[in-house]
């Protein structure tokens, strides 16, 4: 890897050991290229960590210009964390006060378990877990304090409930604008999630997040949850093996719970591949449960999106169901059932709705057919340049 790319792994890291440390100031001591870092700390959602590091040790080589750009970055997510982890409050306060039980789901609440403070976590929306018989009140709740959903057509409001996992609202006032993520699902959404569902809610514990009261996922179902999510989307962007790094090495997890849960739901591949990425970034101590393989997360650490993400990420959710029947059906809904997106695409008055089952097929051929030729286009100038480096390599 790059030193470049070296460093911002050593200064993403949510523990500093000694290490770390020396290795880092080694990097810092030599001529490095800035934008580059800035480039690689933006993609990957880890500049408050590096902040919070270089500031440690001193911001030691970083040009005045780079840190000054740094501390302002640093001071807009603090104070755009704090404006959703009051919003956080007074969203948990409204359901629990409603009698509707609500979990918050990464964002601040995982900034202010993980790391003490919400200021060292890059989050983008507000997160809520409800059981799926809840999500019609909950839903109702949201709009009457002040959220807009992207849609108006109430039949989807039911469908949500039924087949779906999650729901985009926002809010708006003079201090920001909030997106508000209301989940009925981790993995799936739908039937295909009942028993999972029942499983996480049956061991949720309760503490306090923002001074509210709230449900949270055991120590085991939060390192299974951001272990499959981080495997989901590709392992990058790092931010989520951050979280993993920082919850392995405070030895709350019964390692035994979480393989025997793993085994049984069939995700052992998939927790296995997000330890090892982490076990290659950050020396994360892992349990001998787990044995880390070799995984080439470093290999892709300067490109973390991909242009095929999302049908890729709709693939490996099927592949983590254990029967050909699950997920067939999962497809299935994926790909009949309408969701908030084809509402945004096409806005039809409710007595129209059935023709949503139409447009769900054809917006995703045509989405995978957007998809298919990005990616060929991407892969055709990878080729030529390929082709002009070794012309010119010849010519030399």
């Amino acid at each position: 890897m790059t030193p470049e790319d070296q460093l911002c792994l050593l200064l993403a890291r949510g523990r500093f050991p000694p290490e770390a440390e020396q290795r880092a100031r080694e990097l810092l001591a030599a001529a490095l290229a800035w934008p580059r870092i800035l480039e690689r700390i933006r993609a990957h959602q880890i500049l408050p960590l590096v902040c919070h590091n270089l500031e440690r040790l001193g911001f030691p080589g970083v040009p005045e210009p780079v840190r000054a750009e740094l501390a302002d970055l640093f001071r807009s997510n603090a104070v755009r964390n704090i404006f959703l982890a009051k919003e956080l409050a007074r969203v948990l306060a409204l359901l629990g006060e409603a009698g509707v039980p609500v979990m918050p789901l990464k964002g601040t609440a995982l900034a202010e378990s993980l790391y003490g403070d919400p200021a060292l976590r890059v989050c983008a929306d507000v997160d809520v877990l409800v059981p799926p018989k809840y999500v019609a009140e909950a839903f109702q709740l949201l709009l009457s304090s002040g959220y807009e959903p992207g849609f108006r057509q109430p039949p989807l409001v039911e469908l949500l409930a039924r087949y779906g996992k999650d729901c985009l609202l926002m809010r708006q006032d003079r201090a920001g604008t909030y997106p508000l993520q209301l989940h009925c699902g981790l993995v799936w959404g739908g039937p295909v999630e009942r028993d999972l569902l029942e499983d996480i809610w049956s061991e949720a514990g309760r503490r306090t997040f923002c001074g509210v009261a709230a449900f949270t996922l055991s120590a085991e179902w939060e390192f299974l949850y951001l272990a499959v999510h981080a495997a989901r989307h590709g392992l990058l962007p790092v931010k989520w093996l951050v979280d993993l790094d920082v919850l392995c090495s405070r030895g709350m997890i019964d390692w035994g719970h979480v393989k025997e849960k793993a085994r049984t739901l069939a995700w052992e591949g998939a927790v296995q591949s997000s330890l090892s990425a982490c076990a290659s970034l950050f020396n994360t101590p892992i349990s001998p449960l787990f044995s880390p393989t070799e995984s080439d997360v470093r290999r892709r650490f300067h490109a973390p999106h991909s242009s095929l993400q999302i049908p890729r990420e709709v693939l490996f959710s099927a592949k983590l169901l254990k029967s050909r029947s699950r997920k067939l059906r999962f497809l299935a809904i994926r790909l009949f059932v309408p969701t908030s997106a084809d509402c945004r695409f096409l806005s039809l008055p409710s007595s129209l709705f059935f023709l949503y089952y139409l447009v769900r097929p054809l917006r995703l051929a045509c989405m995978t057919a957007g998809w298919l030729v990005q990616a060929g286009l991407k892969n055709l100038w990878r080729m030529l340049r390929s082709f002009v480096r070794k012309v010119t390599a010849t010519w030399n």
